[in-house]
């Protein structure tokens, strides 16, 4: 299993907006039987779908593709019914991101519903349990934030954070805002408040519900992107 990370993290949470599935839902499957096509090298070469990705449960450090519990980790956390994310696996596995370099059907028929139960059925805990805050960047990294928004200034899902802070932002309602504080607080707490003229609502809130981030951990976001110049 590879995908690039920005690629995979925008379909994931189109995943999660729509609601939607491709080539049938997933049913059942065996996670025992999973976990060793995971760790498998007749999956993917050299340890299977560790090879390119980070799963704690499997003891995979990949970092060819996104790390999957940082990915599900935000909706682990908002309680989605495990059917729901084992659907997106099994998607993910059918249909890759274009471009993700990840050949689809990696798996097929049996063998793939029993990867996306295994995955489903471990994916995001072990971080969801640890997560208690840490810095900014820690949280840019463990909220998925990187999967929207770019530190460098190249467009992607969501503005990026690159000079942000103190700049003059255009809503989509046609008001002009400065980017200060409590505008950036007001981002994290309530996603859909005010949204940047170009972007659309849902994407964010569809991952990350209002108040979610504690008023703590907003904080030390809004002070991690006043750094970022």
């Amino acid at each position: 299993m590879r995908a690039h990370s920005g690629a995979f993290f925008a379909a994931l949470i189109l995943a999660f907006a729509t609601g939607c599935g491709t080539g049938g839902p997933a049913s059942g499957g065996s996670t025992s039987h999973g976990r060793q096509l995971f760790t498998s090298s007749t999956v993917y070469k050299p340890v299977g779908c560790g090879s390119c990705h980070t799963l704690a449960d499997a003891g995979a450090t990949g970092a060819i593709g996104p790390n999957l519990d940082h990915a599900f980790e935000a909706v682990r956390m908002q309680h989605f019914k495990e059917s729901t994310i084992r659907n997106v696996v099994l998607d993910q596995i059918r249909y890759p991101t274009k471009g993700s370099g990840m050949p689809g059907n990696l798996v097929k028929g049996q063998d793939a519903q029993d990867v996306a139960a295994y995955v489903a059925s471990v994916v995001g805990k072990a971080t969801a349990v640890k997560r208690t805050g840490g810095t900014g960047k820690d949280l840019f990294a463990s909220l998925g934030c990187q999967s929207c928004h770019t530190l460098d200034g190249t467009k992607a899902t969501g503005p990026t954070f690159k000079a942000l802070f103190g700049s003059k932002v255009k809503l989509a309602n046609g008001q002009t805002v400065t980017a200060d504080e409590a505008y950036l607080l007001e981002s994290i707490l309530d996603p859909d408040k005010q949204i940047v003229q170009g972007y659309q609502p849902g994407v964010m809130s569809a991952v990350i519900k209002p108040h979610q981030v504690s008023m703590a951990n907003a904080k030390k976001l809004v002070a991690f992107i006043k750094q970022i110049r």
